[in-house]
């Protein structure tokens, strides 16, 4: 196997992300940690993660994601000294992964994978022909689009008044951070749909998690390349284009490129639009991790 990756801090002070490369257990993830508001870091839900995908035991990974949830549920309680359903859903640690645990045959060639999903990690496979499958399903996207819309429409009522060439770069990137603030009810009622049936799963220590992860195993046939991403290495789409790029598209990308010049393209756009308006999303830069295995 031939493993390329990324690993790429956005706005914050530390990489809230978290990849594994585990040769010896054949076990590959990108976690993205997610930070309560106004609560809990979301490193703390990776770090953790990340910690029990890389223990070496002969459990199956669900079952490695299982044990990580309930260590996060112990350390959050004793981050914040009460019990975990005393803290609002949208205070908590919590992160989205994408894990895969490649297997063998007895002859040592690549069988089969078992993989888990949750949040807005996503995980394609590339065929031999050039098709892509894409394993997993980004069920946070449709709950950000709100408050992104509604930052653009903020946007347009100001842009009526006022040109954006007019804003030098840093009133672009403290207009959007206002805007952004303008939001937050929006994504603090979104964070507390989190392991409901009307919103997404996602790991945050509560047993109720483990419900509303996707998980199973996939046998590799005429599979060419395996592809993992955390949504901040998802191509944006421009305001005034025709065509809305995808998680589709942008895996296309990097099957056909790699991963460095997809994340060489994603940042280019986000330096050129501070405010994210050109290219509407909810910060200039995100973290990004991504791992790329060709067999």
């Amino acid at each position: 196997m031939k493993i390329s990756t990324v690993y790429t801090k956005g706005n914050r002070e530390i990489n809230e992300d978290a990849i594994v490369v585990d040769t010896d257990q054949n076990i590959f993830a990108v976690i993205d940690g997610a930070t309560g508001l106004g609560g809990l870091p979301g490193s703390l839900a990776s770090g953790i993660v990340k910690e029990y995908l890389e223990k070496n035991t002969s459990i199956p990974l669900i079952e490695k994601v299982k044990e990580g949830n309930k260590q996060l549920l112990a350390a959050a309680e004793k981050n914040i000294g009460t019990s975990l359903d005393q803290i609002p859903k949208y205070k908590r640690s919590s992160c989205g992964l994408a894990a895969i645990q490649i297997h063998l045959d007895e002859v040592g060639k690549v069988n089969s994978l078992d993989y888990v999903s949750a949040g807005d990690c996503m995980l394609f496979l590339e065929f031999k022909d050039g098709s892509i499958r894409q394993i997993t399903y980004d069920h946070i996207d449709r709950l950000d689009t709100v408050a992104i819309q509604l930052m653009q429409n903020t946007w347009e009522k100001v842009l009526k008044e006022k040109s954006i060439d007019s804003f030098s770069p840093e009133q672009l990137k403290e207009k959007q951070k206002e805007l952004r603030g303008n939001v937050q009810h929006i994504l603090q009622e979104n964070r507390n749909k989190l392991n409901t049936i009307d919103g997404y799963g996602i790991i945050d220590g509560d047993h109720e998690a483990m419900k509303f992860f996707e998980y199973g195993r996939i046998p590799l046939i005429s599979v060419n390349k395996i592809l993992l991403l955390s949504d901040g290495l998802k191509i944006h789409t421009e305001r005034t284009s025709t065509k809305q790029e995808t998680w589709l598209t942008t895996a296309q990308s990097a099957f056909k490129s790699g991963l460095t010049e997809l994340e060489k393209r994603i940042i280019k756009d986000e330096e050129s639009d501070p405010a994210c308006f050109y290219f509407p999303r909810l910060k200039q830069h995100d973290d990004k991790s991504g791992i790329l295995i060709v067999l």
